[in-house]
C-alpha cells in the first residue's frame, strides 16, 4: 500500500522563519516522491495566504473528513501552496476555537503530559490551539485516507497535533522534528552559552525553563519528543542539544537540504551580480557622495543577515571584527559592510531621502550631458580636438559644480542606517556596537557600514535589491552564529557564489568539519569551540583582511568553489533520511 504523508508546520503557507524555507525548498522533491499523496497543513494568516495560497475545491476524502469533524470554531481552507510548487495544503484558522477552548486544552495536556502552561505567555496559546485542532483534523483524515498514513510534525508550535493523537489514542505514526530547542535558543538569545551546557553535558536544572520564560513551550517540545513514534533533529549539534536539554536522544538526524534543481547556473548568477551591482552603485553614490568621494569600482562588500538575534546570530562578533579590520586596512582599501537585519522602522530618514533625490537628479543631468557629448562626437567625425576637449571639460566642470551643490553645508557623516527606527537609536544593539568600535562612516573609516533594517525586496525605497541579489553581489557573507542548529544562510550565500563564513557552533559548520574534513573551499568555518572571545574575533578580522586584499582571480576561484560545495547539499541527498524516518515510524506502529 502507498504511503500518504501529512506534513504539519506553523510556517506552512505562513512565512515566518527558516522552516518555511525548508518546506518550500523541498516541495518539488515531495511531489516527485508522493505526488498527490502529500498534504501540508499550516496556520491561516490572512495576509500571507493572500500572497501564497490559491483556494480550490477539496478532494472527496478531505470533504468527508471536514464533514465529520466535530470541532466548534475552526475554519478550514484547502488549496494550492504557490510558493511550494503548488502542493496541496490545508490552512487552519483556529482563533474562535482558541478563545472558547484554550483552558480546556491546557488542562487536558497537563493531565496527560504534565505540561505546565499555567503562566504561559500570549504567544503560546495561538499555536497550541491551532495544533490541537490540526490533531483533530488528522484524526478524521485518518478515517478517510485509504493509504499508509504518516504525520510529520515540525517544532514545538506543531507538537500539539501529535499530542492530540496520543491523547485520543489515534493509531497514526508520527515523526517529530526539532530544528532547535526552545530552551537552548532562549539561553543563547539572552547572551548565555548553550554550547557550554551541550558540550560539557551540564545538567539542565528544573528552574531553567521558568527562569528564561519558556516553560510551557519547553515542556510541550519535550512531550512531543517523548510521545512521537520517531524523534529527529536536523543536525548533530541539535541532536546533542536534545539529549542534554530534553533528555531524549533523537532516533535519527534528518539534515535539511536546498533546492539545487532550481539554483541558477554560474552564468545566470554573474548576470544577477552585474544587475545588482548597478543598483547598489547608485545607492552607495547617493549615500556617500554628499559627504565625500567613494570609489565604488574597487569596493569589497561584506554582508550579514538574519533575524534580529544579536548574540545568537553573532552580529556582535561581526561588528567587533569589522572594528579591528578598520584599523588594519591602509589608505586605498575600502570595505562596505551591509547588515541586513530587519527591525521596526517608521520610514526613510529625511536627509537620506533628500540626498537620494538630489543625486538621482544630478545623475540624470550628467547622463544627458554624456549622451549629448557622444552624439556630438558621432555626428561630427571631423570635430576639432580642441572643441571636443572643451565640451568634455565643460561636462566635467558641470559635474563638479553639481557635486559641490550636493555637499553644500554637509557637516556630519553619512548615517549608519538610512531608516528611522521605531524606537530610540540608543536602544539598538547593532548601532551601539558600531559606535563602540568607532565605525561612524567618517571619511577616515576604511570600513563603511550600512545597517539596513528592512526586508530586501524589489521596489523598496532605496536598495531595490532582492535577498539573493545581495548574496550574488557580495564578496563574502559572514554568518558566525553562536547558536545555529543548522545554518541555511551560509549555505545560501555559497550557492549564490559568495565566499561564506560559518562557525563550528553551527550544524552546517560541524557537518563540514566532520564529513568533509579539509576537502572544501570557498566556505570557511571559524573555530569558536573552546576558544576565548578575543581569540575568535581576532581570527575573524584576519580572515576578513585576507579577503579584503585578495586578488580578483583568487576571489573568483573561491566563489566558484563555494557554489560547487553548495550544490552538494541538495534534497536529493538528504530527503532519503526523512523517508527512512517515515518508514521506521510505520514499522513501529504496525508492531
Amino acid at each position: 500500500m502507498e504511503k500518504f504523508l501529512i506534513e504539519v508546520s506553523f510556517e506552512a503557507g505562513n512565512k515566518v522563519g527558516g522552516i518555511w524555507t525548508v518546506l518550500t525548498s523541498k516541495s518539488s522533491y515531495m511531489k516527485k516522491e508522493f505526488g498527490d499523496n502529500y498534504l501540508a497543513i499550516g496556520f491561516y494568516n490572512q495576509s500571507q495566504a493572500a500572497m501564497e495560497f490559491t483556494e480550490t475545491a477539496p478532494p472527496q476524502f478531505i470533504k468527508d473528513a471536514i464533514a465529520n469533524l466535530k470541532l466548534e470554531g475552526v475554519k478550514i481552507y484547502f488549496g494550492k501552496w504557490s510558493s511550494a510548487n503548488d502542493v496541496n495544503i490545508l490552512l487552519i484558522d483556529s482563533k474562535e476555537f482558541e478563545n472558547k477552548h484554550i483552558n480546556e486544552i491546557k488542562t487536558n495536556f497537563w493531565n496527560a503530559f504534565n505540561i505546565d502552561s499555567l503562566n504561559s505567555p500570549g504567544d503560546y496559546n495561538e499555536p497550541l490551539a491551532w495544533s490541537y485542532s490540526v490533531g483533530a483534523i488528522i484524526e478524521e483524515l485518518s478515517k478517510t485516507i485509504n493509504k499508509k498514513l504518516v504525520v510529520q510534525v515540525h517544532e514545538w508550535l506543531s507538537a500539539g497535533s501529535l499530542l492530540y493523537l496520543k491523547y485520543k489514542k489515534v493509531n497514526v505514526p508520527t515523526v517529530f522534528t526539532i530544528h532547535a530547542t526552545v530552551l537552548g535558543r532562549a539561553i543563547s538569545y539572552s547572551g548565555g552559552n548553550t554550547n557550554e551546557y551541550v558540550m560539557q553535558n551540564k545538567d539542565i536544572t528544573q528552574d531553567m525553563p521558568y527562569k528564561y520564560g519558556v516553560a510551557a513551550k519547553h515542556f510541550t517540545e519535550k512531550a512531543g519528543a517523548f510521545n512521537a513514534t520517531i524523534f529527529t533533529a536536523v543536525s548533530s549539534v541539535v541532536a546533542k542539544e536534545a539529549r542534554v536539554i530534553l533528555g531524549k536522544e533523537p532516533d535519527l538526524v534528518t539534515i535539511n537540504g536546498i533546492d539545487t534543481d532550481n539554483l541558477p547556473d554560474t552564468n545566470s548568477i554573474e548576470t544577477l551580480r552585474e544587475n545588482a551591482r548597478k543598483k547598489i552603485t547608485n545607492f552607495l553614490n547617493a549615500y556617500f557622495l554628499p559627504f565625500y568621494d567613494i570609489n565604488t569600482n574597487k569596493l569589497r562588500i561584506f554582508v550579514t543577515s538574519g533575524r534580529y538575534e544579536f548574540y545568537d546570530k553573532g552580529y556582535d562578533i561581526f561588528i567587533d571584527a569589522l572594528g579591528k579590520l578598520d584599523k588594519m586596512l591602509t589608505d586605498g582599501d575600502s570595505i562596505i559592510a551591509l547588515i541586513a537585519v530587519p527591525t521596526g522602522t517608521v520610514g526613510v530618514r529625511n536627509d537620506v531621502a533628500a540626498n537620494y533625490l538630489t543625486y538621482i537628479g544630478i545623475k540624470s543631468a550628467l547622463d544627458e550631458d554624456l549622451k549629448n557629448f557622444d552624439k556630438l562626437v558621432s555626428e561630427s567625425p571631423d570635430l576639432e580636438e580642441t572643441t571636443a576637449n572643451m565640451a568634455y571639460s565643460k561636462m566635467i566642470n558641470d559635474s563638479r559644480k553639481l557635486i559641490q551643490q550636493l555637499r553644500k553645508n554637509k557637516i556630519t557623516n553619512p548615517p549608519l542606517t538610512p531608516f528611522m527606527l521605531s524606537y530610540p537609536e540608543n536602544n539598538d544593539a547593532i548601532l551601539n556596537k558600531l559606535h563602540e568600535n568607532g565605525l561612524e562612516n567618517t571619511e577616515k573609516n576604511h570600513v563603511k557600514v550600512i545597517f539596513y533594517p528592512k526586508y530586501l525586496v524589489v521596489g523598496d525605497e532605496l536598495l531595490n535589491l532582492t535577498y539573493y541579489e545581495m548574496l550574488a553581489l557580495s564578496t563574502a557573507g559572514f554568518f558566525i552564529s553562536k547558536y545555529e542548529p543548522f545554518g541555511y544562510t551560509p549555505l545560501e550565500a555559497a550557492a549564490y557564489m559568495s565566499i561564506s563564513f560559518t562557525s563550528d557552533l553551527s550544524g552546517f559548520g560541524q557537518y563540514l568539519l566532520n564529513d568533509y574534513k579539509n576537502n572544501y573551499k570557498g566556505v570557511f568555518v571559524e573555530k569558536m569551540l573552546g576558544k576565548k572571545r578575543d581569540e575568535y574575533i581576532a581570527q575573524t578580522a584576519k580572515d576578513m583582511m585576507k579577503i579584503a586584499l585578495m586578488g580578483e582571480d583568487e576571489l573568483l576561484k573561491l566563489k566558484i568553489s563555494a557554489n560547487q560545495l553548495a550544490n552538494q547539499f541538495g534534497w536529493d541527498k538528504f530527503l532519503p533520511f526523512y523517508i527512512k524516518a517515515y518508514d521506521e515510524a510505520l514499522k513501529r506502529t504496525s508492531l
